[in-house]
């Protein structure tokens, strides 16, 4: 099984999701390379080409590019539960998100009032004023975290200089409607056991997200040494947050 290919435009789906149902994913950075503040060395995507917080605008769709492709897609007759930004990286990123957010969210008024809008985003920019008032905006905030504390979360995450840890936990706190994502991963470097994990369990209950989706890998990942939890592990993981 190979890696994630890189989503080819802004619109791509709809994709059936076990968390989303059918989702329309929207993806606002470059279709040839993978744009992150995080280097997660379980990505499916691969490693980070442009590792950073401010990507240059050049290579950016642009908040009209966005909206009327958004817009077309939104006029389809097609089964659509979530617009969901994600794509080939970490959509936050872009310096135009909380326009852009306001602006699907408009055409999700007028065109297609039962969708949903979803984001999947490691949350390393959710202590921005900007950004947490866009996350504000979405129904369901699917936030990353897969460490409790700053040792872990350098090691498996790999954030650009200037993330800091404590400062994104108090974030997400903050944040209404609070959705946590986690990938579980064994091998030399593991957050599914010892003090990592107990870490990571302790900051879950200090967050006290609405929901907590555990998963583990599927694909081949970014670096080699990383080894997959078991579902029946998982199982066992999701009864002892519980």
């Amino acid at each position: 099984m190979s890696r994630i290919s890189f989503q080819p435009g802004i619109i791509y789906g709809p994709v059936f999701s076990r968390r989303l149902g059918r989702s329309l994913g929207i993806n606002l950075l470059p279709t040839s390379q993978k744009v992150c503040s995080f280097d997660c060395i379980y990505c499916q995507y691969g490693r980070t080409t442009l590792h950073t917080c401010m990507p240059p605008r050049g290579i950016l769709p642009t908040i009209e590019e966005v909206l009327n492709v958004v817009e077309r897609a939104v006029k389809k007759p097609r089964t659509i539960e979530f617009l969901t930004f994600s794509g080939n990286g970490e959509p936050t990123l872009h310096p135009d998100f909380l326009d852009i957010v306001r602006g699907v969210k408009g055409l999700r008024d007028r065109f297609r009032s039962e969708v949903k809008l979803a984001i999947l985003s490691n949350a390393s920019r959710v202590m921005d004023p900007e950004i947490f008032t866009a996350l504000n905006m979405i129904d369901a905030p699917m936030m990353k975290l897969d460490a409790g504390d700053s040792v872990t979360f350098q090691v498996i995450n790999q954030p650009v200089e200037g993330v800091s840890f404590s400062e994104m936990i108090e974030g997400l706190k903050s944040l209404p409607n609070l959705m946590i994502q986690a990938m579980l991963i064994d091998g030399d470097l593991s957050n599914f056991h010892g003090d990592a994990y107990a870490s990571w369990i302790d900051t879950l209950a200090e967050l006290k997200p609405r929901k907590i989706h555990i998963v583990s890998t599927e694909r081949p990942t970014a670096i080699d040494e990383v080894k997959v939890v078991r579902p029946s592990k998982l199982i066992q993981i999701a009864k002892e947050i519980r």
